[in-house]
């Protein structure tokens, strides 16, 4: 009887430590998968206002944005009526031909539908040293800017769009803005829209951008980097080869040690502490890199600048973070202040991810026209 116990126990603890590792790749496969195609509904405009489907999202307060189904952009204020089901909205803009009536369109944060809409626009190609280019806007007068330019970094599963919200503020402190997309983003081709490597593989994408403003005259850059940019920018500053021209960082909501991003996604998962440090295990290995189709292992834990031993950049930082961010736990910005005489942190208190510019616009855009205003000139 102790031996069958025994070996009952065995199958039960195998089939536990199975299904763990089955969570924690699971866990790791989310983090790092290509974003998952865009969901269309219906929505209806009637005069000033749309109808949305209610989500956590579209619930939110703030300025989002409505991509139809034709590609063109609507911006949606804030939320008027929310039903069980329904959401009515202020309608900000109203695209050329978009008559009252149903049409058909999926929810976005990107509150700019486009470059043009902040500035004088440029459409260009950044060469790659991976081969191929990489596209981006230039936005501004590179008379007036005076050498000194901005990059702006989207996040994870994101696209320029997304840190298009930051080019505001960056253009009317007299900054050229350079809006770059990278390897894997959402703007590639589904052949080409690999697992992320959490910023070990797309700061070289960036690194050939700080490339391209250098060339074009940039004397002095700011990265402003969102979430998984943060991740990126620091990557950059630590191996570019034009680090000295990076003079300062606006980080929004960023990513600066994924031990804590991981793990606040398992306990927001209501999953055992256990499956962070499992997931990030795979992740690190080549068996398990390979298992889950990225190019090369991805060792999470190193990528740490608040707490652990990688030294940060001397170079002056804003950040801007809510205290109430459910994805990048704001306690890592909060940590990197602290240790950091060079860093400030603007904090806000909106919901969401990256939501500060949505949800706050005139705080956000004056906390970086400030820091950048402020900025002796090189």
């Amino acid at each position: 009887m102790i031996r069958s116990l025994a070996i009952g126990t065995g199958v039960a603890a195998a089939t536990v430590a199975v299904a763990h590792e089955a969570l924690a790749g699971y866990v790791a496969r989310r983090l790092i998968a290509p974003r998952a195609p865009k969901v269309y509904a219906p929505i209806t405009v009637a005069g000033d206002t749309v109808t949305v489907p209610a989500t956590l999202e579209s619930r939110e307060p703030g300025t989002y944005g409505l991509w139809l189904d034709d590609g063109r952009h609507v911006v949606v204020g804030e939320p008027l009526r929310i039903g069980k089901d329904r959401v009515v909205r202020e309608l900000a803009s109203r695209p050329d031909g978009l008559a009252d009536g149903k049409a058909v369109a999926t929810w976005t944060s990107q509150s700019i539908g486009a470059p043009e809409d902040v500035g004088p626009t440029r459409h260009v190609s950044v060469p790659l040293r991976r081969g191929g280019v990489a596209e981006a806007w230039e936005i501004g007068d590179r008379d007036t800017a005076d050498g000194r330019w901005t990059i702006h970094v989207h996040g994870l599963r994101s696209s320029r769009n997304g840190a298009l919200r930051s080019t505001p503020a960056t253009a009317d402190a007299g900054w050229m803005s350079l809006v770059v997309s990278y390897a894997g983003d959402e703007e590639c081709a589904p052949a080409d829209a690999l697992p992320s490597t959490l910023g070990t593989r797309e700061w070289r994408d960036v690194d050939d951008a700080i490339a391209y403003a250098v060339a074009q005259g940039a004397r002095e850059i700011v990265l402003v980097a969102w979430s998984m940019g943060g991740t990126i920018a620091m990557l950059a500053l630590e191996q570019s080869a034009h680090r000295d021209r990076v003079t300062a960082l606006v980080l929004v909501a960023p990513a600066l040690d994924w031990t804590r991003v991981v793990e606040n996604a398992v306990a927001g998962a209501r999953l055992p502490r256990s499956i962070a440090g499992a997931s990030m295990r795979i992740l690190g290995s080549r068996i398990g890199a390979r298992a889950l189709g990225l190019i090369e292992a991805v060792d999470a834990p190193a990528l740490n600048w608040v707490d652990g031993p990688r030294p940060a950049p001397t170079v002056p930082t804003l950040i801007v973070h809510s205290l109430r961010d459910p994805v990048v736990p704001v306690s890592g910005s909060l940590a990197y202040v602290k240790r950091h005489p060079d860093a400030e942190l603007v904090a806000f208190d909106a919901t969401g991810h990256c939501n500060e510019a949505n949800q706050d616009p005139v705080r956000f855009h004056d906390a970086i026209t400030g820091f950048l205003r402020n900025r002796p000139r090189v």
